[in-house]
């Protein structure tokens, strides 16, 4: 049934939001499925990230029209790094239009894409970082990251399927901003887009607990123990969100759009009821799938960085069938463990494996 709404990306003058639209979507509840391919099924669902979250015991969270709010207020970094809010406008007016497309075609918000390029590269296309054990780019691809996104070779090697990606390919802004969509669609089923946790999936390579005193997110982000580059991330999606927000042409893939006073969405979530009632959602707050992403099951890699990828070479599962792989991903969503885990295999009671 065709739904007619006003485009997330509408002008000031733009009609009002319907009300029987607004009764038709919210009453549709969450998507079906929360890997959900098309940004119509995913707008409603990021709509559901201005309830209140956490990880944990962590400190509490929710997305407003000005980005993530704790409760303990807004998040503040120190003077010193506020160089970075004041990137965003740069890093859009120089790459806007790559961003634009990207978004389009991975339906990942424009504002995760300004946040990684400001704070991964401060905008410098060639900005690279090498980790302990890096040899060479051929030696250990794994070890180095590259480019806007800071990249690691041998995730794009991974995520592409092509082992002739190298350092110059990822220095070309098309290249990484692609790859950042991808890795960032890649991630959806574990993140869901929330800002805290695509910092923290991005910096680690998966969503970790980590019971630092200084690290009020309580997820896993380097230097470990603290909140520092959460913060940092979380700071300059905030402005991300406002900048955009003053734009007339931002994108229709974008939480500014999204959360305009015109579109559907900030209509729903003024809804009393409009809550966080899908099943994946509540697990990857309490049971974070960090093994899981996509439609396969990969175990957690022992190698940690930013844009790390799970799975190698090495990975027991990419010997078996997409049919053996498809039980242990439905059996690890069950129970909530890693298949390395001993207990991977015990299911709970009354949940069939099949």
């Amino acid at each position: 049934m065709a739904v007619c709404l006003a485009s997330f990306a509408s002008p000031p003058l733009a009609s009002p939001v319907l009300a029987s639209s607004v009764d038709r979507e919210c009453r549709a509840g969450a998507p079906a499925s929360s890997d959900a391919h098309k940004w119509n099924d995913r707008r409603l669902e990021l709509g559901r990230l201005t309830q209140w979250q956490s990880f944990r015991d962590s400190v509490p969270w929710r997305l407003t029209a000005n980005g993530i709010v704790t409760g303990r207020g807004a998040v503040r970094i120190p003077a010193r790094e506020r160089y970075r809010l004041e990137s965003v406008p740069a890093a859009w007016r120089k790459y806007g239009d790559l961003i634009r497309a990207a978004s389009r075609r991975y339906r990942v918000p424009a504002e995760l894409f300004l946040t990684i390029i400001v704070n991964e590269s401060a905008l410098k296309p060639r900005a690279f970082q090498t980790y302990r054990g890096y040899i060479s780019d051929e030696e250990t691809p794994d070890r180095v990251s590259v480019g806007l996104g800071a990249i690691l070779i041998s995730t794009a090697r991974y995520l592409l399927r092509d082992p002739s990606i190298d350092r110059a390919w990822l220095e070309i802004p098309a290249n990484n901003i692609r790859m950042i969509g991808k890795y960032l669609n890649w991630q959806y089923r574990l993140t869901g887009f929330d800002p805290p946790k695509v910092a923290a999936a991005y910096n680690a390579g998966g969503l970790y607990r980590q019971n630092g005193r200084e690290n009020r997110w309580k997820l896993r982000n380097y230097p470990i123990g603290r909140s520092v580059y959460i913060d940092l991330f979380v700071a300059v999606f905030d402005e991300a969100v406002r900048y955009l927000a003053r734009q007339p042409d931002r994108p229709r893939e974008s939480f500014a759009a999204l959360f305009a006073k015109d579109s559907i969405v900030a209509a729903c979530v003024r809804r009393p009821g409009y809550e966080v009632r899908h099943p994946l959602r509540q697990a990857v707050v309490h049971q974070p799938l960090a093994h899981e992403i996509g439609s396969e099951a990969v175990p957690a890699s022992s190698r940690t960085g930013i844009g790390a990828v799970v799975g190698g070479s090495e990975d027991f599962l990419a010997r078996l069938s997409h049919h053996r792989q498809a039980r242990i991903a439905l059996q690890s969503r069950i129970s909530g463990r890693v298949p390395d885990d001993p207990a991977f295999r015990a299911a709970p009671k009354g949940r069939r494996v099949r």
